[in-house]
């Protein structure tokens, strides 16, 4: 007896079909053989449903890994990247300003007094050589008028001119002013110049709690007591603006050198006699 083939249909379907048939015709085994072959039917129906569930729910467990993974990217921050050498941390939080500004000092002559003393004579002349260090423009002389000591005020006033002459500072850079003193004699004779001045910000910021820097950040303070000793001792704070121009070449110097290479002669320095001995002693 050959097998029948059913086809491929459901299984509460193929049982409402063939109870009635099978319970008058045919025998036990063949009924046994088509309730296996109904149930076999009905199990591949369930694993090929569950094969195509598990497909669709793997390709959505990938989706939603990647998109979770593109949600964890970010940008790095630039605070966290590396550090800009040329600009350190503590120069953006603790810069330094430089500002122009008058550099003044005052010479109090009394009564009795002939003129500047040792020591103002002193603190005048080191005044002078700041203003050709770092002065900007002028220098200013105010001379007061009505002062009850006018000779010491006049022999005090050819001293300070007497100086910058030996500094070799042209008069056209030496501005000359004068002031009403009242008939007093507390009226100073004042110098003046302009230059650059260099500060820089407050210390004693509040830290906080340095234990809990979580991005191994600088705590505020740290660099400011650095910037003001730099802004302190610095010789010229227009330095901190930009480099200094260089000076023109000496052409005396030029033209000689120029002349012994035409001539085919040494361009350095002859050393005398007395310099090659004791350079030859050295050796020894």
């Amino acid at each position: 007896m050959r097998a029948l083939k059913l086809p491929m249909i459901s299984t509460a379907h193929l049982w409402g079909k063939l109870t009635p048939f099978m319970a008058m015709v045919m025998p036990v085994a063949v009924r046994l053989t088509l309730i296996w072959q109904a149930i076999l039917v009905s199990w591949m129906e369930n694993e090929m449903k569950n094969i195509y569930t598990n497909k669709v729910f793997k390709k959505l467990t990938i989706i939603v890994a990647c998109l979770s993974l593109s949600a964890c990217y970010q940008t790095v921050p630039s605070t966290m990247g590396p550090g800009d050498l040329s600009q350190p941390e503590y120069k953006r939080n603790h810069p330094i300003s430089v500002k122009k500004g008058m550099a003044e000092i005052n010479f109090t002559l009394p009564k009795k007094s002939g003129g500047l003393s040792p020591n103002q004579t002193a603190i005048a002349a080191q005044f002078i050589i700041d203003y050709m260090d770092k002065g900007q423009g002028h220098f200013e002389i105010w001379r007061p008028k009505g002062h009850l000591n006018s000779q010491a005020i006049k022999s005090a006033h050819q001293k300070v001119r007497s100086i910058l002459y030996e500094a070799a500072i042209p008069a056209t850079a030496v501005t000359y002013h004068s002031f009403d003193a009242n008939g007093s004699d507390d009226a100073p004779l004042g110098l003046k110049f302009e230059r650059y001045f260099a500060t820089a910000s407050k210390c004693g910021r509040q830290m906080g709690n340095l234990s809990q820097n979580f991005k191994n950040e600088n705590y505020s303070n740290f660099g400011c007591a650095y910037q003001n000793n730099i802004a302190k001792m610095i010789s010229n704070p227009k330095d901190l603006l930009g480099p200094a121009t260089m000076s023109s070449a000496s052409a005396e110097r030029h033209q000689i050198i120029w002349a012994k290479y035409i001539q085919g002669t040494s361009t350095g320095a002859t050393r005398s006699e007395a310099e090659k001995v004791s350079i030859s002693e050295v050796a020894r």
